[in-house]
């Protein structure tokens, strides 16, 4: 960090314990999540205009942050939330970051779990097809099979079929029946 981003982050630091009376994390908290708001802006190659307020929220780590406790959300800094919903799913994973939001007069807060990425899947004993105009590619990990097809004597026979549908109806073919078939 730079000196003036330095200076700013003590400066806007002091300012949020000593005007608000923010715990020292929370302080932190709120100078990190804008800060993260600004660098998004400065690195999007079309910026815009400048990063504005729109609604209040405000990132919290674990732990430091907001700790989960006995079916109630204890935020640091004295404010205590009871947990109305939650997906039992992800119960098992351990918490990630999670984002305070004010909306119609409610706090919600909206916790990431941290989720271990899946294995990587090694298919066994599957096979590929690819058809196209001109070939048709088949096979497995191993062994790739191509085999050419001949699309214009193939377009001719399907035209000599409809030409034909013309003049044998498709009932009479169905059915058996033609000309001279005694009734």
């Amino acid at each position: 960090m730079g000196g003036f981003t330095t200076l700013y982050i003590e400066s806007s630091y002091r300012e949020l314990k000593e005007w608000f009376g923010l715990p020292s994390r929370v302080a932190v908290d709120c100078y990190r999540d804008a800060l993260a708001n600004a660098n998004a802006w400065r690195n999007n190659p079309r910026r815009g205009r400048r990063p504005r307020i729109r609604k209040l929220s405000m990132l919290l780590r674990p732990g430091s942050g907001y700790k989960v406790k006995e079916g109630y959300v204890e935020i640091i800094g004295g404010v205590r939330l009871k947990i109305i919903g939650w997906d039992r799913r992800y119960e098992g994973y351990e918490n990630g970051e999670a984002r305070l939001v004010y909306r119609d007069g409610k706090m919600m807060l909206w916790i990431s779990k941290k989720i271990p990425r899946p294995e990587p899947y090694k298919p066994i004993d599957a096979i590929a097809v690819d058809i196209n105009e001109r070939k048709i590619v088949y096979g497995d990990d191993k062994i790739i099979k191509e085999m050419d097809i001949n699309f214009d004597e193939a377009h001719r026979w399907k035209l000599i079929a409809k030409s034909l549908r013309r003049y044998i109806p498709l009932q009479s073919i169905l059915h058996g029946g033609g000309e001279g078939d005694p009734e």
